[in-house]
């Protein structure tokens, strides 16, 4: 795929791709797409604040893959290339953190 004509539509294309293929080779219970939400740095205003400033993040995909007792988590760039991939047991802290920060965008 050219790089200069990525999208975040053609991106997470890219990667909706990549967990439909993971999906129907590896067979896990469940998976999913997350795009990663963009960390709030300041807050100014009162009580409803009238301005936020928000740092988006490196990683902006995330495919979780359900295996029972472990999950399988794979990195993607905002562009759709593959980071890193890492198996993380299923009542560790950074699952809930990553459930936490990021935002469903599709479910196999």
């Amino acid at each position: 795929m050219n790089q200069k004509n990525i999208t975040k539509r053609t991106a997470l294309k890219e990667v909706v791709k990549f967990a439909k293929r993971e999906f129907r080779e590896k067979r896990p219970k469940a998976g999913s797409v997350l795009r990663v939400k963009d960390v709030k740095k300041v807050t100014m205003g009162g009580a409803l604040p009238r301005h936020v400033v928000k740092e988006p993040q490196n990683k902006h995909y995330v495919v979780l893959l359900d295996y029972g007792e472990n999950y399988r988590v794979y990195n993607f760039s905002n562009t759709g290339i593959l980071m890193n991939g890492e198996t993380i047991e299923k009542n560790s802290d950074k699952i809930k953190l990553l459930k936490k920060s990021t935002k469903l965008e599709y479910k196999l």
